[in-house]
């Protein structure tokens, strides 16, 4: 086999590695990995089984040299990359806010790691985002020159002892408090091994200057193989015919229910309008959502969720459904405050546009007649094509947790796919209905209340009221005490 054939299995072994998890098992299976394991490293023992031990210490290595680097240097990218194949290997299980301390078990579900890998980057990316194949191959092909700059730093003489467990299977060092991929704490770390060089910030910055003069160094690296793996087709397919390229709640307008009394000073609202929030002019640094989201607000009454979606089959794909999974559903509660903004008429959408009602049993997409959008179309996605939905949701009676389900047909396929957004792993939605205690007094279930949106009478903005006298009329819109 050539070296370029032989490169060419090792990125598909790494792959397949990210897909089902670092675990021994499976890098058991990786024999050019194996293959490639230097000589030093070998255990003396040699089966493969020692060996993907072996290999998965390498591994472990690359990724304590990179947490090393981001705790020294957080906005290190290249570190943080680095982290985030390990999350979609398995062995990163905590994030960048935690202490390596408090990591946990790895996840079997893929979307769950690919979540954990796009908080490492930044900017932090969702899950749908790492599965494209343009950013996977991004990351593994930066992971890739990192692993070979470890392998060729290594002194070539043979002798890494290993100690054998029970079954005769070697032990090989790791850290005695992280777990393997299996599930099982990892071996401890009593006997001793030779010490090896791991590459220097020089060797590293090779490696980056191998990735950027790719084409000059094919012969060496196999280069030309790893162009060629990029474009053969992601083991996504067809479990992921479809790529979640963007999720947003449309920003701007919207009521909030938060569950304390917030008594806001004049300099404060002020601050809420216009410098930050509202207008998005100068000293504008975060959406207008966000301020609501870190006081554990909940959106009420209306929400609206723009999701853009791409073709990521070899074949033209049909979205035959959405529907609605309502989760968690109870009576609204009263108490804390509510920021009222009704959103006035809209413009025209060139988006497609879905209405769901959480009040119905089961909510499916609607049209703006209020007819089921599907039972007589579907949504067609060319390989590559995008496309942006509009899902607005709605209720009058409930506090509701949901996601939405896509019924996703592939040409060929003996079953549908299902796709979640958020996907699975992920917080789901809430929305929740207004406490209402009387026609007369519809705001007296809260403690606090701010009118704004298209009942304000200073161009959309908040204005303090009283939860006790305002009754949607103009004249009731007084300061409260």
């Amino acid at each position: 086999m050539s070296s370029a054939d032989i490169d060419t299995e090792r990125m598909k072994e790494l792959e397949r590695l990210i897909d089902k998890r670092a675990m021994w098992s499976v890098i058991e299976t990786c024999s050019s990995l194996l293959d490639w394991l230097p000589a030093a490293r070998v255990p003396t023992n040699d089966t493969p089984a020692n060996r993907a031990r072996a290999f998965h210490n390498l591994l472990r290595e690359i990724i304590d040299d990179a947490q090393a680097a981001y705790e020294e240097a957080p906005e290190d990218s290249a570190a943080r990359n680095t982290l985030a194949i390990g999350a979609l290997l398995g062995l990163v299980t905590w994030g960048p806010k935690q202490p390596k301390a408090q990591s946990t078990r790895p996840a079997d579900s893929k979307e769950v790691r690919q979540g954990l890998a796009g908080s490492w980057l930044e900017p932090p990316v969702q899950a749908n985002t790492i599965r494209r194949r343009e950013h996977k191959a991004r990351l593994l092909t930066e992971f890739w020159f990192k692993l070979y700059d470890y392998i060729e730093s290594t002194p070539q003489v043979p002798g890494e002892p290993v100690r054998s467990d029970s079954g005769g299977r070697e032990q090989n060092q790791s850290d005695p408090t992280a777990f393997e991929p299996d599930g099982v704490p990892a071996f401890s770390t009593a006997t001793a091994r030779p010490t090896l060089r791991r590459p220097t910030p020089l060797a590293r910055l090779a490696g980056h200057q191998k990735a950027v003069v790719a084409g000059a160094v094919a012969v060496v690296l196999g280069v030309a193989a790893l162009l060629t793996w990029r474009l053969l087709p992601t083991t996504d397919e067809p479990d992921d015919p479809v790529s979640i390229d963007d999720v947003a709640r449309a920003e701007g307008a919207g009521s909030f229910v938060l569950p304390l009394r917030l008594d806001l000073a004049p300099a404060q609202l002020e601050e809420i309008n216009h410098d930050k929030y509202w207008q998005g002019g100068a000293g504008h640094v975060e959406s207008f959502t966000s301020w609501f989201t870190k006081q554990k607000g909940v959106w009420a009454e209306n929400s609206l969720v723009n999701v853009t979606l791409s073709g990521a089959a070899d074949k033209t794909v049909r979205i035959t459904r959405i529907d609605v999974d309502k989760r968690n559903c109870r009576a609204p509660a009263g108490g804390g405050t509510l920021f009222y903004a009704p959103v006035g008429g809209s413009g025209e959408d060139e988006n497609i546009t879905f209405l769901f009602d959480l009040d119905l049993p089961q909510p499916v997409a609607r049209d703006e007649d209020g007819e089921d959008y599907f039972s007589r179309r579907a949504i067609t996605l060319k390989p590559g094509e995008a496309e942006t939905l509009s899902l607005f949701v709605s209720t009058r009676r409930q506090d509701c947790e949901y996601v939405f389900r896509l019924r996703v047909v592939v040409p060929g396929s003996k079953q549908a796919v299902t796709r979640t957004i958020p996907e699975q792993g992920s917080p789901a939605f809430r929305l929740t209905a207004l406490a209402k205690h009387s026609d007369s007094r519809p705001y007296s279930a809260y403690r606090a209340l701010y009118v704004g949106g298209a009942a304000s009478p200073a161009q959309g903005a908040f204005v303090q009221a009283d939860p006790l006298a305002y009754n949607d009329d103009p004249a009731t819109l007084s300061q409260a005490p």
